[in-house]
């Protein structure tokens, strides 16, 4: 991939200055397609708030002491932003780095419907990524897991992922098109027989540590698909599915049931999640530096 010019994905030209911290919330909302409608007033004051969840936070410190071991970036935590009464408080780590405090918030354009989990930089919080969530996702393991899940983004938000955008050309044109939504609305052929097929294959190859039927599957792949789409699932196998290969660790030393999210067709662009998962298990099992090597592993999985 030839390195392009240096385009900021978040702050795209096209936002007015004048939308301040809004303008990429509502690139958030698109990009996740969510529904909803003006924020009214919060409901309780942010103290409130921040008593209610005082001791929710509290055990996801619980949580990474007791997953320490099963994969080394478990130990890095990062804001969490709760979206509740149309706002979004965002508790981040204290000077101690012990326990988590209500650093801001902020009001929302659009309401947030229970249940969104996602990860995503805060133009308002100094473009911090942050794990994005409602309430609920405190009320379960599966929860906590989740928001380790998210974790994970916030570390290649702030690690590689830039820098990787602004090589791929993929983002690059996408970008150039206004394009913000590609990474949820590429037009991929999922439901081309030979794809389902070959990528079918691909995954079952990979989970069985099949590294000659993996790689041979995966050169038909990169013959067959045209660059766009290559790059579009490269991307989000790299992106999701390393995710995923985290989030699966943790479920298993937990005695978690697996997240088996990609597996049914007819195919969407969770199978990359899937096949992506497969992949990396395939890979740092052979390569075990690339288990945090981020950028050197996307080009392992980018051959």
């Amino acid at each position: 991939m030839e390195k392009p010019e240096t385009i900021n994905p978040i702050n795209s030209s096209s936002t007015p200055a004048k939308e301040g911290s809004i303008g990429g919330l509502r690139l958030f909302f698109l990009m996740m397609l969510l529904m909803g409608q003006l924020a009214g007033s919060p409901a309780q004051t942010p103290d409130k708030v921040a008593s209610t969840y005082k001791n929710q936070l509290v055990r996801v410190f619980e949580y990474r002491d007791s997953l320490e071991g099963v994969h080394p970036f478990v130990a890095g935590l990062y804001p969490i932003a709760i979206a509740r009464d149309g706002h979004f408080y965002v508790f981040d780590l204290d000077e101690t780095q012990k326990q988590y405090r209500l650093a801001a918030y902020e009001e929302i354009e659009m309401k947030v419907p229970k249940g969104v989990r996602a990860a995503f930089p805060l133009e308002f919080y100094d473009n911090k990524c942050a794990c994005i969530v409602t309430g609920e996702v405190f009320d379960s393991p599966e929860g906590y897991v989740t928001i380790f899940h998210e974790f994970v983004h916030c570390q290649q938000w702030h690690s590689i992922e830039p820098e990787l955008r602004q090589k791929l050309p993929l983002a690059q044109k996408s970008l150039e098109n206004n394009n913000f939504m590609w990474e949820i609305n590429h037009p991929f052929p999922y439901e081309d027989k030979w794809f389902e097929e070959t990528y079918s294959n691909f995954i079952k190859a990979a989970e069985n540590n099949h590294i000659g039927e993996a790689n041979a599957l995966r050169a038909e792949l990169r013959e067959i698909l045209n660059e766009d789409d290559y790059q579009y699932m490269v991307w989000q196998e790299w992106k999701e599915g390393y995710a995923l290969y985290v989030e699966n660790k943790l479920r298993n030393h937990l005695d978690l049931p697996t997240n088996k999210v990609g597996r049914k067709k007819p195919f969407n662009r969770t199978v990359f999640y899937a096949g992506g998962e497969a992949w990396i298990n395939m890979i740092t099992e052979n390569e075990p530096a690339l288990q945090t090597d981020l950028e050197n592993l996307f080009f392992a999985m980018y051959l």
